[in-house]
C-alpha cells in the first residue's frame, strides 16, 4: 500500500497555517476603498481572543517578599568565666522566664558568699557589743550626773564620764556603718555567684545552644540563644508612592512556601520616619501572630498588604493590558455599526479562508492605569487620567493577538488560542488513523 500518512499530513499543516496567517499577498478583486474584496480594508483583519469586562469588589493590595524574624530574641553571654559544669536545656526547648539553663563552676564565687557571711555576723556582734558598752556609759552619765548636781564629783570625773558616753555612742554608729558595709559586701559576693548562672530572660525557645558541658564559658562567647516565637516579625520596602497607603494597624496576609495553603494574619506594627535617599524607600515593619510557632526566623514568606477595597471596580484579564513606555492600553473589541455578527468561513485543507461575507470588528484602543492585580489573574483599571474613558461593564477586551493591533484595526473575535491548538492535534491523529486503515 502507497505510503500516504507525510502527503496527508502536509496537507492538514498547510490548512491549519492557511486558516491562522491568511495570504496576504493573495491577489483578488479590489472591493470598495482600493481593499481586498470581502475585507472592506487594506489588510485582512486579526484573530483574536477576547474576554469580558466584568465589575465587583477588588482588593487593592501590594505583595513583597520578605525575610521572617522573631520579635523578641536574645543571646545569652557568660557574666563570668569557667567551665560549665550543668546544662539543663537544649535547642529547640521551650523555656520559661527565669529559667536555669546552664550552671558555671560556682566553688569560687560560693567562697566568696561564704566569708561575706562571716563578715556580717561579725559586724552584728560588733554592733552588739558596742550596743552593750553605750547602755553602760548611758547609766554611769546619769549616776555622775546626779552626784556632780550634790558637789560630790569633780568636774573633772564628771567630763570624763560624758566623754566616755561620747565615745561609746561612736563606737555604736561605726559598728551599723560596719554592718552596712558587710551587708554590701555580701549583696556583691552573692551576685557574683548568680553570674554563674545562665536563666532565660523571657518566655520562648532556645534558639541554639553553642557550649557544651566541660566548655569553658568566658564573657565574650555566647551560650545559648533564646527566642519568643508567640510573634513573628518582618520588614517590607515601601516606596514613595505607597507610603501614603500603608498605615499602623493595617492587615497584612503572610504565607510561606512551608505551609501551603495556610495563611497568617498580621498587621503593621510601626512605620520608619525617613526614605533611605538610595532606594527612595522607606521600611514598615509587620507583626504576625504565630501561636503554634510554626513559623521561624530566618523563613522567607510573601506579605500581602491590602490597601483598600474598591467595592465597584472594573475587571479584566491582566493580560489584555499592554504596558506601553509611557502609558498602559487594552483594546475593546467593537463591532462597526449597522452590521450583524460575522465569522470567517473555513476553507478545504491546504487553501486559505474565505473571507467573510457579513459585517466587521474592529479593536478600539483605550488607555487605562491599573489600579492593582489579584487572584485569577485579574487587574482592575481605570483610566489612564482624570475624565478618560471609562470601559462599560460587559464590554469584550482582547486577551491574545493584542500585541500587534493599532486602533482602529479590522479583528475577528474566535476562540481561544488552545481550542486551535487541540484541533490540530486533532487533525493529525485523523490522519494518522486513516494512513493505518
Amino acid at each position: 500500500m502507497t505510503n500516504t500518512l507525510p502527503t496527508a499530513l502536509a496537507a492538514v499543516l498547510a490548512g491549519l497555517l492557511a486558516a491562522g496567517c491568511g495570504d496576504g499577498d493573495r491577489a483578488g478583486a479590489a472591493g470598495p476603498g482600493g481593499g481586498q474584496a470581502g475585507w472592506g480594508g487594506a489588510q485582512p483583519p486579526a484573530v483574536v481572543t477576547t474576554a469580558t469586562v466584568e465589575q465587583g469588589a477588588f482588593a487593592v493590595d501590594a505583595r513583597f517578599v520578605a525575610t521572617l524574624d522573631a520579635k523578641s530574641s536574645a543571646d545569652l553571654y557568660a557574666r563570668t568565666s569557667g567551665p560549665i559544669v550543668e546544662v539543663f536545656a537544649d535547642s529547640g526547648d521551650p523555656v520559661r522566664s527565669g529559667q536555669l539553663l546552664a550552671r558555671i563552676q560556682p566553688d569560687e564565687a560560693a567562697q566568696q558568699v561564704a566569708q561575706a557571711q562571716a563578715a556580717l555576723r561579725i559586724a552584728e556582734a560588733t554592733l552588739s557589743q558596742r550596743q552593750a558598752n553605750v547602755e553602760v556609759a548611758s547609766a554611769t552619765a546619769r549616776r555622775t550626773e546626779a552626784l556632780h548636781q550634790q558637789d560630790l564629783v569633780s568636774q573633772q570625773d564628771y567630763d570624763a564620764v560624758q566623754a566616755e558616753l561620747v565615745g561609746a555612742r561612736a563606737q555604736h554608729e561605726l559598728a551599723r556603718a560596719q554592718i552596712e558595709q558587710a551587708q554590701t559586701n555580701l549583696a556583691a559576693a552573692r551576685l557574683e555567684l548568680e553570674k554563674t548562672r545562665l536563666v532565660a530572660p523571657f518566655d520562648g525557645f532556645v534558639g541554639q545552644r553553642y557550649l557544651d558541658l566541660g566548655d569553658f564559658a568566658a564573657t565574650n562567647r555566647p551560650v545559648f540563644s533564646v527566642v519568643d516565637l508567640s510573634t513573628i516579625v518582618t520588614t517590607i520596602s515601601v516606596t514613595e508612592k505607597d507610603a501614603a497607603r500603608v498605615h499602623v494597624g493595617q492587615e497584612a496576609r503572610v504565607t510561606s512556601e512551608t505551609y501551603p495553603g495556610r495563611v497568617f494574619e498580621g498587621q503593621v506594627a510601626r512605620m520608619a520616619s525617613v526614605f533611605d535617599p538610595q532606594t527612595n524607600t522607606t521600611e514598615a515593619e509587620i507583626e504576625i501572630d504565630n501561636p503554634d510557632a510554626v513559623l521561624k526566623p530566618g523563613m522567607f514568606a510573601a506579605v500581602q498588604v491590602t490597601y483598600r477595597t474598591e467595592p465597584t471596580a472594573l475587571l479584566v484579564p491582566a493580560s489584555a493590558v499592554v504596558e506601553g513606555e509611557t502609558e498602559s492600553h487594552l483594546f475593546v473589541a467593537e463591532r462597526v455599526a449597522g452590521e450583524a455578527a460575522a465569522e470567517p468561513r473555513t476553507g478545504r485543507s491546504g487553501e486559505e479562508p474565505e473571507a467573510p461575507t457579513g459585517p466587521r470588528w474592529v479593536a478600539r484602543k483605550v488607555a487605562v492605569r491599573v489600579v492593582g492585580t489579584g487572584a485569577g489573574g485579574r487587574a482592575a483599571v481605570e483610566p489612564a487620567a482624570a475624565g478618560g474613558e471609562l470601559l462599560a461593564s460587559g464590554a469584550q477586551v482582547v486577551v491574545l493577538g493584542q500585541q500587534t493591533l493599532t486602533d482602529g484595526a479590522p479583528i475577528v473575535p474566535s476562540e481561544p488560542a488552545a481550542a486551535a491548538g487541540r484541533s490540530a492535534a486533532d487533525s493529525l491523529d485523523e490522519a494518522a488513523k486513516e494512513e493505518r486503515s
